[in-house]
């Protein structure tokens, strides 16, 4: 299992991978521990073609850190960013014959944020909005496309049990009290 995380230099056979990964201790971020997020995707990628990973993930920490500074100019840069590095990744993914449409890819938060102009820089149990988070699936298992209305709410309690699936594995065997796989 390999895992790079914060500032962790990432050792890798291609010398351009490792010159990426040494750039990143030559552009600080305002955080101690939080790289910028090009890096952990662009290292991210280099690792996913090299070895061929049948399961992978990917924490981007941006967004979360600059609104934390109260930076929403720099959140909607971050997240722009984020869909350029996930349109990426799905472009990659369809082009390899081992990936493509045989790859289910989940996209979530760790949290939601306040919902006002005075907390949206903030999270946790006293903050409202914090407990709610956004879902996204691509998946072929999927029948339904696009914005889900109309339904039970999803939870983050059901992206365990829905990774698994996806593998092949009956999580709600393993754990009875954890949330059912999205379906």
């Amino acid at each position: 299992m390999t895992v790079n995380a914060g500032f962790d230099a990432f050792e890798h056979p291609d010398a351009q991978v490792r010159a990426l990964s040494a750039l990143q201790f030559l552009t600080p971020t305002p955080w101690d521990s939080v790289r910028h997020d090009v890096y952990t995707f662009r290292l991210a990628m280099a690792h996913l073609n090299s070895a061929r990973p049948r399961v992978m993930y990917i924490a981007l920490g941006e967004t979360d850190d600059w609104a934390h500074d109260g930076r929403y100019d720099r959140v909607l840069e971050s997240y722009a960013r984020t869909d350029d590095f996930l349109k990426d990744l799905w472009t990659w993914l369809q082009e390899q014959p081992d990936y493509r449409d045989r790859t289910h890819i989940l996209i979530t938060t760790d949290h939601g944020r306040g919902r006002t102009p005075a907390d949206w820089r903030d999270h946790g149990a006293k903050v409202e909005g914090a407990q709610d988070v956004w879902i996204a699936l691509i998946s072929g298992r999927m029948t339904r496309r696009g914005a889900w209305r109309n339904h039970q709410p999803l939870r983050t309690n059901q992206v365990a049990a829905t990774l698994a699936g996806w593998m092949g594995v009956d999580w709600n065997a393993l754990r009875p009290a954890a949330g059912w796989p999205i379906q």
